[in-house]
């Protein structure tokens, strides 16, 4: 197929070279969620390079934008909406410190990918295609807002705080999806969800074999893209062993470790516990069984998942009983993974649960668990059974945040106009789904009810873990095709009367 003169395929592989560049230049930059002040220096500068307007909200969000061309400097502003952050997360024995350096990462075969790292394509990639079209919309086009947010991955912050009277447009292109020939049309709320207990600590005596509980190996992975796989969560597993070590051996627990962030299925949590000496041989062969188990279980999804008991190095204290009982027996009972399916789309996700994090600091033990719904009502009822489970096993609970849900628009002329977009570039359709992961299209419709909003993006992999990798010719063809929906979009007032 051909667009202007140009081949599709031509056109694509000269975009997803401008777009390589771009993302390593994003990517040099650290950008871990609350540290995004230097890739908004970046996407000003070079918008002041470019000659155009650029400004920051309070919140530190960016807005740049350019005039239409071609015919289309009248049209209706079409927005197009990426965030700054990334997830950081390192692969165990990693030195990489995300606050002083950018992602070592590396093309092979039109792959990107990181060494021991993150690669950062959520949401790198897409800032990357947003900011080569500003710099390159093709000859017509409507006015064009590129708006880059903060803090997307744990609070959304950028967008909860986006005042309506910066955006420039009610037509907007969210840039986060992942994978390639897909429209998303809807996506979960979520809520963050905190237990805490106090670490209260009580010295030991006499005679202790300390040994180290890990689970390892999982493949962890995004807690809402992936919530329905199946995916071992390894603080929930470590929760069981403990509860089922304790009642078998009486062992007292000093620590308890595990995820990296809220938003990542943890595949690995370790705990160091200590036993009477005679009661050693009994909990190695209680973890063997259920290692077996377990390897059983998720020999498919997670098949480098391992259970180990070992020497630990001897402690001088362990929580209290009745807290470390409590702590316990929260991870083994919260849900991890899919809640509900959704009674109407097939195989989608309705709501999910993931227990994500577990640290101590400052005397407080806390567990830190995300949640996900398409459905805000039973957000909600989730959030009182969370609390209840709390006062059961006495944890303090408290709910820093809710995101709201987005729904599926019955109609949506730039859905429509990027559909035919597709048709005439790759001869194909596009398929609509809706996503069992928080979107910030979720507050923008919120706040704009009347907002047109898609999410489209290339494919991206194992988002949120070491393994993440990205196809540079897939961002060729998804810029190539907002290119083309842009230049479509001039005629969009005429279609919609019509």
């Amino acid at each position: 197929m051909t667009t202007e003169g140009h081949t599709a395929e031509g056109d694509s592989r000269t975009d997803a070279a401008a777009i390589r560049e771009i993302f390593g230049r994003i990517a040099a930059i650290p950008r871990c969620s609350g540290y995004e002040g230097g890739v908004a220096r970046f996407l000003m500068e070079r918008a002041s390079a470019a000659g155009f307007p650029a400004d920051e909200d309070a919140a530190g969000n960016v807005f740049i934008t350019r005039p239409g061309n071609g015919g289309g400097e009248a049209a209706p502003v079409i927005v197009l909406q990426v965030h700054m952050d990334m997830v950081c997360v390192a692969a165990p024995g990693s030195d990489h410190d995300f606050a002083r350096e950018g992602i070592d990462w590396y093309e092979e075969d039109g792959i990107i990918r990181a060494r021991e790292t993150t690669l950062g394509a959520d949401n790198g990639l897409g800032l990357a295609i947003a900011l080569h079209l500003m710099e390159h919309p093709g000859n017509t086009h409507p006015p064009v807002q590129l708006i880059a947010t903060r803090e997307e991955e744990t609070t959304m912050h950028g967008a909860a705080a986006l005042d309506s009277a910066w955006l420039a447009g009610t037509t907007i292109i969210n840039l986060d999806d992942e994978e390639e020939g897909v429209i998303t049309t809807s996506s979960a709320g979520m809520m963050a969800v905190g237990f805490t207990f106090p670490a209260h600590r009580i010295r030991v005596g006499g005679a202790v074999s300390w040994q180290t509980v890990e689970v390892a190996g999982g493949r962890g992975g995004h807690s809402g893209i992936e919530a329905g796989s199946g995916r071992a969560n390894a603080l929930s597993l470590l929760g069981i062993l403990l509860s089922g070590l304790m009642a078998e051996t009486g062992c007292a627990v000093n620590s308890i470790t595990g995820g990296e962030r809220d938003n990542v299925i943890p595949g690995q949590a370790r705990a160091c516990i200590g036993l009477d000496p005679v009661a050693v041989k009994q909990a190695v062969r209680f973890i063997r069984e259920e290692e077996r188990a377990c390897r059983e279980r998720y020999r498919e999804t997670d098949p480098d998942l391992r259970i180990r008991i070992f020497p630990a190095t001897p402690q001088e204290d362990v929580f209290a009983p009745e807290i470390a009982a409590g702590a316990a027996s929260l991870l083994a009972g919260l849900p991890a993974g899919v809640c509900a399916m959704d009674p109407v789309i097939p195989d989608l996700v309705a709501t999910s649960s993931n227990p994500a994090t577990v640290s101590e600091d400052r005397g407080v033990l806390m567990i830190g668990l995300s949640a996900r719904s398409n459905d805000d009502a039973a957000l909600a009822a989730l959030g009182d059974a969370f609390r209840q489970q709390g006062r059961e096993t006495g944890a303090t609970v408290f709910i820093p945040g809710v995101a709201p849900s987005w729904h599926y628009q019955e109609e949506s002329p730039i859905r429509e106009t990027m559909k035919a977009a597709y048709r005439g570039l790759f001869g194909g359709e596009m398929r609509l789904r809706g996503l069992h992961a928080g979107l910030e299209t979720a507050w923008i419709a919120q706040k704009i009810p009347a907002a047109d909003i898609i999410a489209i993006g290339p494919d991206i992999r194992d988002a949120h873990t070491i393994r993440e990798s990205a196809s540079l010719p897939s961002a060729g063809r998804v810029c190539l095709l907002v290119r083309e929906t842009l230049r479509r979009s001039v005629d969009i007032p005429r279609r919609a009367d019509r």
